[in-house]
């Protein structure tokens, strides 16, 4: 596809505004991806020609992507053969920009950039930082990562990062300049998100309420931490008659069942499982909790706080503190600190805080907003 195209009526040869591209987008649990998707139907919205690339065309989230993206579907493979198929994409369809929201795609964005030798700009968006990720790794693996990451990340034109603590962490790890990072906030709230919360949830305990529901939300995994937030609602319940339901699947999950039944909560917490719509479950929960030993910037706790329901966040690296505003907007615990946690749920149940703060204040997430923020760090506003 050429993007360009002649002005019959003027005579006058002019180049169509050149599309901007997805890659890395895969649907399923995860924040990245709600995030992602607000932002391109916020482009498409406006106006812009966008294109998603897909390797995997198996995604329920499909059917949110707005009416005018175009969603082009690439042959998968390895490494080699992905950058393959992405030069190609980047030969015909010209793209200003191609914007990689996953760490492996950034990877196969900067060789099929070489190989293909265009122009396009090549944007990586990181949501988490990168030393927690190469920590998990061995001696050997860790090395050829962080090489592998330093050769990517300098030879992108824009890097940004949703927090300025993932920003100093990129700096560290790559030893690129921070002050060459834009920081620019996931843009969660939009339309979609408050069109999805007003959907029935399919769960009794909020269709039928006659007591306080409790709600987490994010995969079965040590990082969320969800054994902290079991025990700590085993010393509400001996104060309330609260039920919590957690959202996710994982790894974890036999674990968090066995420590349910072995604190006889059986009858007040339910692991749901996945839930391709979060938000209707989020809207009609009374209190929303974050237990996670690390994040980057949460989106469900951003999304909780514009569907005004009240919160409680451990104060983890990173971005807690900053959307509850230091506390301000809802009480910030130490990680793995299952009393305090206990205390601050039980306080909030019962004095929280006015919803039209909460969710005047999660206007600085708004999706439009960033997604002009984005076009300025691309040089495309």
């Amino acid at each position: 596809m050429d993007p360009r195209s002649h002005n019959s009526d003027s005579g006058n040869t002019w180049k169509k505004p050149a599309p901007i591209a997805f890659y890395g987008f895969r649907g399923g649990p995860g924040g990245i991806n709600f995030t992602v998707l607000s932002l391109m139907n916020e482009l498409a919205s406006a106006g812009h020609e966008v294109h998603l690339l897909l390797h995997n065309s198996n995604i329920p989230e499909r059917k949110f992507v707005h009416e005018d993206i175009k969603q082009i579907e690439l042959p998968g493979g390895n490494l080699l053969a992905r950058s393959r198929v992405l030069s190609w994409y980047l030969k015909e369809s010209r793209p200003a920009a191609v914007i990689s929201v996953r760490e492996p795609g950034n990877r196969a964005l900067i060789a099929a950039r070489q190989m293909s030798k265009q122009r396009t700009i090549a944007g990586l968006r990181v949501g988490m930082p990168i030393s927690i990720a190469l920590a998990r790794r061995g001696l050997i693996k860790r090395f050829l990562r962080r090489e592998a990451i330093k050769f990517c990340y300098k030879r992108a034109e824009v890097i940004i990062a949703n927090h300025g603590a993932v920003a100093k962490d990129i700096s560290e790890v790559t030893g690129i300049s921070e002050h060459l990072i834009h920081v620019i906030p996931n843009g969660t709230v939009s339309q979609l998100l408050y069109d999805l919360a007003e959907a029935t949830p399919d769960h009794p305990w909020l269709s039928k309420k006659d007591s306080p529901v409790v709600l987490a939300i994010g995969r079965l995994a040590k990082q969320k931490d969800f054994s902290t937030l079991i025990r700590a609602f085993h010393t509400v319940r001996a104060e309330l008659n609260a039920k919590l339901i957690i959202l996710g699947e994982g790894k974890e999950r036999s674990n968090l069942q066995s420590l349910i039944n072995r604190l006889r909560l059986d009858d007040c917490v339910h692991l749901y499982g996945y839930a391709e719509n979060p938000y209707c479950f989020l809207n009609r929960a009374d209190l929303f909790v974050l237990s996670s030993a690390w994040e980057g910037l949460p989106n469900v706790l951003i999304e909780a706080i514009a569907l005004g329901v009240p919160s409680v966040a451990t104060d983890c690296k990173s971005g807690p503190r900053e959307i509850l505003e230091d506390g301000r907007l809802g009480p910030l615990v130490p990680v793995g600190d299952d009393k305090a946690m206990a205390e601050s749920i039980l306080h909030t149940l019962a004095t929280p805080p006015n919803r039209d703060l909460l969710v005047k204040s999660a206007s600085r997430y708004r999706a439009d907003t960033c997604a002009k923020r984005y076009l300025e760090a691309l040089k495309l506003g």
